[in-house]
């Protein structure tokens, strides 16, 4: 995809903008707290229907009563897209595209893939499983919707039957609502499972190749860990990580129904990053791991293009300044080998590799205005 005009009124400090976008490199300057970020918020607000980190009510302009966004864009085989974000405190939330005059978020996604980096993206390769698991289920949604389909159902199945657990009586009806929302409940874990354990096959050569390039005397690996299913197990298919899932239920069942609340399944996954064999969340430097999450990022891109169809939007926020020299020229040199539409947001172009403010379609931006560009 090539997003060609990102319009937005009623966003933050902007009451009405116009962001136009180029093939390539966009650079996006200015102080901190001039509107950078907010502008790839709408992007993203665009793609996957809501910002990454931010809700809904508080990207709305102070004393507005709703924001608007418009994305217009082109796919790769050249076919005109549009997509408009309309979001009220009072009535909540209405989307229409280029395709439908009535959408949902989650029938938004995946429709213009987007690979976002920014600062609280950090947690990836510092923070708690979670963030991991959601890394993976970002990119499986945007590129299958299967996946997304059935991660829904799972998180509904999970909150029907701790529901469950936690309103447990010995009553004659409990055993049958038991056991049949924990049959579903392991055949959606199941299929999770294996899909993830598939996409960090595949994923693990791209994000290594990466690395290797960005920081080419350092080795990485991936490990995907899925809770209560061993590495056999997990890479004999669906079927065999049913029955190691229905094995753990009966063991956990006692101690389930006393704490009341789900003690297995693929909401406590994990994916370890090995850098040098060595645990990234506990030996890596503030350097290594932004090197690492370019990497993941990169090979996220190549990956949602391969499955995908389309090529993804780049979007990093306040990357570059921890990059030294060397690093940031190779993740630079990789975007433009790849032809991706990036958009970099920066407080002073001067300080960022040669190639950036050089290359790059540039405009500034000061207190929600777009001021120059080049």
């Amino acid at each position: 995809m090539l997003l060609e005009r990102v319009q937005v009124r009623n966003v933050r400090l902007y009451t009405s903008a116009v962001l136009p976008c180029k093939p390539g490199l966009n650079l996006l300057w200015g102080p901190n707290g001039s509107g950078k970020t907010t502008l790839l918020e709408a992007i993203c607000v665009g793609a996957w229907g809501k910002a990454f980190d931010t809700p809904d009510a508080l990207l709305v302009q102070r004393g507005a009563p709703q924001y608007w966004i418009r994305l217009e864009a082109c796919s790769d085989v050249g076919v005109p897209y549009w997509v408009e974000v309309e979001y009220s405190l009072d009535h909540g939330k209405r989307i229409r595209s280029s395709h439908r005059s009535s959408l949902t978020p989650k029938e938004l996604i995946g429709i213009l893939p987007v690979v976002f980096l920014g600062p609280a993206l950090r947690a990836i390769t510092t923070g708690p499983p979670h963030e991991r698991r959601r890394f993976l289920d970002v990119v499986l949604s945007q590129c299958s919707r299967p996946y997304l389909e059935t991660l829904l159902e799972h998180r509904r199945t999970l909150r029907q039957r701790n529901a469950l657990l936690q309103h447990y009586q010995a009553e004659a009806h409990f055993l049958p609502q038991w056991q049949s929302w924990t049959e579903l409940f392991i055949e959606l874990s199941a299929q999770l499972i294996w899909r993830r354990w598939q996409f960090i096959r595949e994923f693990e050569p791209l994000i290594q190749e990466h690395y290797r390039r960005i920081a080419p005397t350092e080795s990485l690996q991936v490990r995907y860990v899925p809770d209560s299913v061993p590495p056999e197990c997990a890479d004999q298919g669906p079927g065999a990580i049913s029955s190691c899932l229905s094995r753990r239920a009966a063991e956990l069942e006692a101690e389930e129904l006393r704490r009341g609340t789900t003690l297995f399944g693929p909401q406590k996954d994990d994916v370890l990053f090995l850098l040098n064999g060595m645990l990234a969340r506990e030996t890596a430097s503030q350097g290594q791991h932004k090197s690492l999450l370019l990497s993941l990022k990169l090979a996220e891109l190549l990956y949602l293009r391969h499955h995908h169809g389309e090529t993804p939007i780049m979007l990093l926020d306040d990357v570059f300044g921890e990059l030294d020299e060397i690093r940031a020229h190779a993740a630079l040199s990789l975007l433009q080998a790849y032809g991706v539409q990036t958009f970099i947001t920066a407080t002073d172009p001067l300080h960022l590799p040669a190639q950036l403010h050089q290359k790059a379609h540039c405009i500034r931006i000061e207190a929600g205005s777009l001021l120059q560009s080049s």
